[in-house]
């Protein structure tokens, strides 16, 4: 397959592609913040572990958001490979 008709296939596959989600870093950083000045203010043990179960959560989201993207990049990269 010549060069030009590999890149007009992946050009024809990047337009049809779903969106990678984004970087969710930031807004979850801000979660746990507000989330860490509301515990502060009540101060009781419910609440701290309630924080912590939230934090976990967060945190497999923010995992599994970048394994997404890595996941994503990798199949692109075998894709720009095989095209």
């Amino acid at each position: 397959m010549s060069t030009s008709a590999k890149l007009k296939k992946i050009s024809l596959a990047k337009k049809g592609a779903p969106k990678v989600p984004g970087d969710t870093c930031p807004s979850i950083n801000y979660v746990q913040e507000v989330l860490e000045q509301i515990t502060a203010r009540v101060d009781d043990d419910w609440a701290s572990k309630q924080r912590e179960v939230v934090d976990a959560v967060l945190e497999y989201i923010r995992d599994s958001n970048e394994e997404l993207r890595n996941s994503s990049y990798y199949w692109y990269k075998k894709y720009e490979a095989a095209a």
